[in-house]
């Protein structure tokens, strides 16, 4: 897995943090997290899960996507894409932000990390 991952992201995009954290986007809510890593454009969480990824992983990442665009952290300036990469199963889940309902990451915004 560990070779499978370091594969990746020689193919992917140069990684400019990891285990990054959002200073100025946590809320009485959610008052810590740390993610996994920033990329050039996309925000990659790492899961070593059997399974497929599920909803409790999508909406992990789009929080931190948000809490990161709150944040001071400017690495999230020139992000893109969210992407799971999964070393165990071999595959990259991602989507670019523009094709996420707006909707959808306001309701997380508001309704579970309460800005």
């Amino acid at each position: 897995m560990v070779t499978r991952t370091l594969t990746f992201f020689d193919n992917y995009e140069q990684i400019v943090e990891n285990g990054f954290t959002m200073p100025g986007g946590y809320t009485a809510t959610v008052d810590s997290g740390d993610g996994d890593y920033l990329t050039t454009h996309t925000l990659v969480d790492l899961k070593v899960s059997k399974q497929n990824i599920n909803s409790k992983y999508t909406l992990q990442l789009a929080m931190y996507y948000l809490m990161g665009m709150h944040s001071i952290n400017p690495n999230f300036e020139n992000i893109e894409t969210l992407a799971i990469f999964n070393p165990r199963l071999n595959k990259l889940y991602s989507r670019t932000i523009a094709d996420i309902d707006h909707d959808v990451l306001t309701s997380i915004a508001s309704d579970v990390i309460a800005y």
